[in-house]
């Protein structure tokens, strides 16, 4: 499956330690991609750490080619645990073996 990002809007938001990406994603010809494969692009374009990166929505109108959403990238962990919430921490979250 094809998929390519294209950076919508980028902001430094100091006072949260973190930046702001809009994006949007071209998925022509499958599915929508998972987060994990959205997420994972985005680490390889912005060259950040996994551990400070979510995709905060992922978001796809019905029968489109294309999925528009929201990542955030942390200048540290730390800072990224304290101002997230936890069920999109969980979802970031790697599955262990046998789950």
């Amino acid at each position: 499956m094809y998929m390519k990002i294209e950076i919508l809007k980028e902001i430094e938001n100091a006072p949260l330690a973190r930046k702001e990406i809009k994006f949007k994603v071209l998925h022509t010809g499958g599915t929508t991609p998972s987060r994990a494969d959205v997420r994972a692009k985005i680490i390889a374009q912005f060259d950040a750490d996994e551990a400070r990166v979510v995709v905060r929505s992922l978001k796809t109108r019905f029968g489109s080619d294309h999925s528009e959403g929201i990542a955030r990238i942390y200048d540290s962990s730390e800072q990224m645990k304290k101002v997230e919430r936890k069920h999109i921490l969980v979802r970031h979250e790697t599955k262990k073996e046998g789950t």
